[in-house]
This record gives C-alpha cells, sequence and structure tokens, in this order.
C-alpha cells in the first residue's frame, strides 16, 4: 500500500461503508482490505492506466504476463480484476455468488436500473423474454433488406470525398441510425444523443453519470409518451404491448428497458465496427480476401470480436465465496475485461495475431449466461452487412497518415476518431441492388 500511495496526490480521506476512502486528484483509492492477499495486489486504472492509453488491447493483455489470474486494485473505490477466459465465464455465469445489480465502478449507487441486465435470474428472465421477441434471429432476418440500405445510404455520403472519419460518420453513423429507426427516435437527435451517450462512458463522476442518466430516462419518458398517444410501427410501439406475468409493462419498466436500449444501440456496436474496419485497413492482403471470398466476411467478423473486444462487464458480490486463490467479501466490486478472455493465450494460442483461420476461436465478448447480450445477432448481423457493403464499393483504404490513436478507455471502450483514406476514382458509386 505504500508503494501504491507515493505515487497518489491525497486530498481528503473519508468514511465510506466501513473503509477509509481517499479522494484524491484523479482517482478514488481505498485502503487494501484485510482479506486481500498483498501478492493479489496490483495497482491498475481501468480509466487512466498509461497501457491502455497506448492501446487498449494490447495494454490490458500485458496483464496476462504482468499480473495474478485474479488481482485487486485499491483504485476507483477499490475492486477485483478477473483476468482468464474460464475464470470469466465462471464468474459471469454464477449468480449465486454475483450480481449485476450495480453496474459501474466506482459505485454509482445510482437509483436508476437497466431492466433486464440490472436484474438476477430468474428475476430477469421474462424481461429478457420479452426484448429477445424483437432481437432474435428472425427479427433480425428481417431488418437485413434495411441494414443494407443503411450501409449504402452512409457510404454514400463519404465515398466520392476519398476520405472520411470513420468513427462518427460510419462506424457511429450506421448501427445508431439503424437503431433509432427501429426504436422510432427522431434520426434529427443523432449529434445530441451521441453526445449523451460519449460522456456517459468518459471517466465522469457518479453524480455526473446519475445526471446523465436522468437526462436519458427522460428522452425515453418522452418517446414512450408520445407513443401512447400516437403509435408506430417501431419498437417503442411494440414495447408498449407486451406483457410480463400476465400484465402490461409499467412505466418504471419501460423507462428501465429503454435506458439499456439507449445505451446499448447507441455505442457499443459502432466502437465494435470501428475497431474492425481499422484492423481491416491496416491489412491490403485481408482487404483483397475478403473481397475476393466474401463468405469469408462472417469469420472476420468473429475474428474482429475476439480480438477487439470493446465491453467491460461488472458485478457485486452479493455472497462470500473464494476462487482461485481470492476472496470475494460481499459488496466488492468485480469487472471482467472481455477482451482478457480473447486475448487469453491459454485459449487461444497467438491472441495477438488476427486470423480468420483461427481454429476453435474462443471469446465472451458479448458476455455468457443469463446476461448473454441481447443484441448480439444484430451486432453480428450489422458488422458483416456494413463490411460487404463497404468492401464492395471502397477499394483499398488506409489509415490516414501521421495518425495518432485516441483511446477511449473505460467500462466501454472506443476508439474517439479514425481517419481514412483512399482513391474515389477505384470506388463504385452505385451500390449493387439488394434483392
Amino acid at each position: 500500500m505504500v508503494e501504491i500511495r507515493r505515487h497518489v496526490l491525497f486530498l481528503k480521506t473519508v468514511q465510506f461503508l466501513g473503509r477509509n476512502i481517499t479522494m484524491t486528484a484523479d482517482s478514488l483509492v481505498v485502503e487494501i482490505p484485510p482479506y486481500v492477499r498483498p501478492e493479489l495486489v496490483v495497482d491498475w486504472d481501468i480509466y487512466t492506466e498509461e497501457k491502455l492509453l497506448n492501446d487498449l488491447h494490447i495494454g490490458y493483455h500485458s496483464l496476462h504476463a504482468s499480473a495474478p489470474d485474479i488481482f485487486y486494485t485499491p483504485r476507483n473505490g477499490g475492486h477485483w480484476v478477473i483476468t482468464r477466459h474460464d475464470l470469466q465465464t465462471q464468474i459471469l455465469k454464477d449468480a449465486e455468488h454475483f450480481s449485476s445489480r450495480e453496474l459501474h465502478i466506482p459505485k454509482a449507487n445510482s437509483p436508476y436500473v437497466m431492466i433486464p441486465l440490472s436484474l438476477d435470474p430468474p428475476e430477469h428472465t421474462p424481461y429478457r423474454a420479452v426484448l429477445m421477441k424483437h432481437f432474435g434471429i428472425g427479427s433480425v432476418r428481417d431488418m437485413e433488406g434495411k441494414l443494407v440500405e443503411w450501409a449504402n445510404r452512409l457510404i454514400d455520403r463519404v465515398i466520392a470525398k476519398g476520405e472520411c472519419d470513420f468513427t462518427e460518420e460510419l462506424g457511429a453513423g450506421f448501427p445508431v441510425s439503424v437503431f433509432m429507426e427501429l426504436m422510432g427516435m427522431p434520426l434529427d437527435r443523432f449529434e445530441e444523443f451521441r453526445a449523451i451517450v460519449q460522456e456517459y462512458f468518459t471517466r465522469v463522476s457518479p453524480e455526473r453519470r446519475i445526471e446523465l442518466q436522468s437526462i436519458i430516462v427522460g428522452i425515453i419518458t418522452e418517446l414512450f409518451e408520445d407513443r401512447r398517444r400516437e403509435p408506430r410501427n417501431d419498437l417503442a410501439s411494440k414495447l408498449l404491448q407486451e406483457e410480463v406475468r400476465g400484465r402490461k409493462l409499467t412505466t418504471e419498466e419501460l423507462q428501465s428497458m429503454g435506458f439499456l436500449l439507449f445505451l446499448g444501440g447507441l455505442d457499443t456496436v459502432a466502437n465494435a465496427l470501428t475497431f474492425s474496419i481499422r484492423h481491416l485497413a491496416g491489412d491490403p492482403a485481408l482487404q483483397e480476401r475478403l473481397e475476393a471470398e466474401p463468405a469469408r466476411i462472417p469469420d472476420f467478423v468473429e475474428e474482429s470480436l475476439r480480438r477487439y473486444a470493446v465491453v467491460n462487464q461488472t458485478r457485486i458480490v452479493k455472497k462470500d465465496v473464494e476462487i482461485a486463490g481470492a476472496h470475494f467479501h460481499e459488496g466488492d466490486m468485480l469487472i471482467c475485461p472481455l477482451t482478457l478472455a480473447g486475448m487469453d493465450e491459454r485459449k487461444n494460442p497467438h491472441p495477438e495475431r488476427f486470423d480468420i483461420d483461427r481454429k476453435d476461436r474462443a471469446h465472451i465478448t458479448f458476455s455468457v449466461g443469463a446476461h448473454t447480450c441481447i443484441g448480439n445477432v444484430l451486432a453480428r448481423a450489422e458488422m458483416r452487412v456494413f463490411v460487404d457493403a463497404w468492401l464492395k464499393r471502397v477499394k483499398r483504404f488506409h489509415v490516414a497518415a501521421g495518425t495518432k490513436p485516441a483511446w477511449r478507455p473505460g467500462l466501454v471502450m472506443a476508439l474517439e476518431s479514425l481517419p481514412l483514406e483512399w482513391e474515389p476514382a477505384t470506388c463504385e458509386r452505385v451500390p449493387e441492388q439488394v434483392a
């Protein structure tokens, strides 16, 4: 503990939940609990660690060589970090000892919840079933034509320029537009909604995070009120007709489900798509191969999801338990950086290598167990459709020279800018017609 303190500017120490908590200029640092073995303590900040600011995924992967499989960091209120695929899988499936009722590090202690993500089984199950009706394989298959249409519409906006900042213009533009149209949100508020979500996933204070939650819930409430007065053929209108345990969803339940959909729909897939295109931009041979073999695009998507996972899942301990020599106590927070599962060399040999021919690929990028991401089928479809449309029309693209990546660490990781360039004369200006 002395070694950690030497590098921290202490401002004020207070008592909170029985622990000494020190407010600092850049972190919330706590005393190491007595039940944490000294060899399991690592000074690691999920928001400001220098290795993450140099390269998010390689930075996390460095923990495989330098840290225990499970370790405790005193930063951000103090929490455990789970670094291995099998241990993450075990914990994320264990609803007896671990709960998802607290989703933030540091703890936000927020009055707002995200149904069904904030609920544990079996309480969450009927709510999950409601959403899965709209995000299952059949529903997503019916969206295919709309996905292709949106992909080409957005590519049309940039193709003649020979350049774009992919992150916002396309990486976010495509899946966020699809989601907003699906949900029934006004597309002219795209930039407003994106700004809210982007701030939400940066390192903001618990108080500011709750303020942002209130803003989001207000937006969702307004949407559902509009649809009660004037139903349309959109997801908001359909959710108003859904039932749980023989009754309609309450206003609070609709707000909570909409809150979850807002955060997931406006950020997560955008980040996954941006990382995948960044990799492709640096690999001309792979561009040529996928253009010649479009049937391998799903393999590209899966390898990208493994190599560039963006979500770091949290749990709060609800019952004391020991796992792999670590003593978890009720009330402890933990994080499973899902990129560490996909980058685990015990499951994926040479994990830093991007290989669409990889055998027995293992990742849990969409989590695992009862809380597997509801939108995973749609996310995979969006990435597949966009990459296919992009490669058919844009030839030999690359990252603009001199670009320095701007990484966003945290609970949902992102690349804040991706300047791309290509030669417009080689591009297909008119997309192929959808059958």
